[in-house]
């Protein structure tokens, strides 16, 4: 199997880390994560330094990556370790539950994570960065772009939109064709029937906003 680093030893990677585990093309290497005990075991791999190890690795050899930080919120540091990796010359890899199931036709980006029995379907892009999670469905022609965050559950049907950073708490469903502005927060369980603004914070049955998402 090729070695791989993981970046951010969060609640994230215990979901990446056993879809990884299923996947069976790479070894957690290396986990690198500047809050968590160097020793902490995690699926399979240990900590074993800080972030500023990351150019190390790459000049003893090491060249595949993955981010694995968290982002609920604030996804400032998943953006720097995602620009650093790729300025260093890591190829970030995606993370594809052998469970879940990705139509032929669909655009993957990079660095994505798919969880256990998620869909994407027909004609999805799913950029650099996002994050399909456990039980969600993409249904065909939906974009989610990068850094936004699919959580458990939802159930995206036909062209929907999830712009850059947003957040779509679990369980919710997004009608047809609606966009989710940028930096946007949807709480959980919403039933999504028209646009959330950019840097908007919405929830509800029917999903109403309710101020800023301070995203």
């Amino acid at each position: 199997m090729t070695d791989l680093v993981m970046l951010g030893a969060t609640g994230h990677l215990r979901s990446v880390g056993d879809s990884l585990l299923a996947q069976g093309i790479y070894r957690m290497a290396q986990i690198l994560d500047d809050n968590t005990p160097i020793g902490t075991e995690m699926c399979g791999g240990a900590v074993t330094g800080r972030f500023d190890r990351l150019p190390e690795l790459f000049r003893q050899g090491y060249r595949y990556a993955f981010v694995s930080a968290g982002s609920i919120g604030n996804y400032d540091v998943k953006r720097r370790l995602y620009e650093q990796a790729l300025d260093l010359g890591f190829t970030l890899v995606n993370i594809i539950d052998p469970t879940a199931a990705v139509a032929r036709n669909a655009v993957l980006g990079k660095n994505v994570f798919i969880g256990k029995n998620a869909v994407v379907n027909s004609y999805a892009v799913i950029e650099d960065m996002a994050c399909i999670n456990t039980g969600a469905i993409v249904e065909h022609n939906g974009v989610v772009e990068q850094f936004a965050t699919v959580a458990p559950g939802c159930t995206f049907c036909g062209a929907v939109h999830v712009c850059r950073g947003a957040h779509v708490g679990a369980g919710s469903t997004v009608l047809q064709e609606v966009t989710i502005g940028e930096h946007a927060l949807v709480g959980v369980g919403s039933v999504v029937t028209r646009d959330i603004p950019a840097g908007m914070k919405a929830y509800g049955v029917p999903c109403r906003v309710v101020g800023p998402s301070g995203y």
